[in-house]
């Protein structure tokens, strides 16, 4: 005796009988009808006896079919939807079937769909993952332009107008932490600018408001000073003598 897992013959015996009615419709064995491969199911199903399709056969085809449910599903629906299920080897399943008669006529079948749900849903998720580091590089491209946009304007900003200049890189939604090396870097070139807050590891804001009455109350000499060290005053120069 053959061992059953070595057996070429299906196990499931609704996939036997799906395999089965195909075969006698399609070598001609049933007679061609309004449903010929359901009725050739459903007596596979029974047998292989004749005679008239019963509640019962379909109750056995079909689990989900409640004979006794006034408010459901007529036999006829179901006999059409195993018609359809079995002719199309199980790639078309219509209601009022259940969604597991593909696994349980064509394993296959419910493999391959099975398996291409699982691509497309890994198609999907490849092009939300490509979608969503696109909007992190163009968020990071953009956040690195406005960062370069302040240092340039810091070039030409002075003590006493460091406070606007921090407020407009707050609405353009750069972080603190981005701006205090910046800053640190920039102090350095005005004359009495005490930078120790600025190395204090505070935040840009505290920092400000530690510094806001030494940046207010610069002197007039200190202001010309400032203003000389930014980097758009022009030096008038003679030429060399031949």
């Amino acid at each position: 005796m053959i061992p059953r897992h070595l057996s070429l013959v299906p196990v499931n015996p609704f996939q036997l009988a799906a395999l089965q009615a195909i075969i006698n419709v399609e070598e001609g064995r049933q007679r061609r009808g309004q449903y010929p491969y359901a009725v050739a199911l459903l007596r596979q199903l029974r047998g292989g006896s004749s005679g008239c399709i019963s509640a019962a056969d379909v109750r056995r085809a079909a689990s989900n079919y409640t004979p006794k449910d006034r408010g459901g599903e007529t036999k006829e629906r179901y006999i059409a939807a195993l018609n359809v299920l079995i002719e199309s080897r199980g790639q078309v399943c219509p209601l009022p079937l259940s969604g597991c008669a593909v696994g349980q006529y064509f394993p296959d079948a419910a493999h391959r769909l099975l398996e291409r749900r699982f691509r497309q849903l890994d198609a999907r998720c490849g092009r939300k993952e490509r979608r969503e580091q696109k909007v992190r590089r163009e968020t990071r491209r953009r956040y690195q332009t406005a960062l370069a946009q302040a240092c340039i304007e810091l070039a030409f900003v002075t003590p006493s107008l460091l406070e606007a200049w921090f407020d407009r890189q707050g609405k353009r939604g750069i972080d603190d932490d981005s701006l205090v090396d910046m800053v640190q870097a920039w102090a350095q070139r005005f004359l009495g600018l005490k930078d120790a807050p600025l190395r204090s590891g505070q935040p840009m804001w505290a920092i400000l408001v530690e510094m806001r009455d030494e940046l207010a109350d610069r002197s007039a000499h200190e202001r010309w000073f400032d203003c000389l060290q930014l980097p758009n005053k022009l030096t008038f120069r003679t030429a060399p003598r031949e």
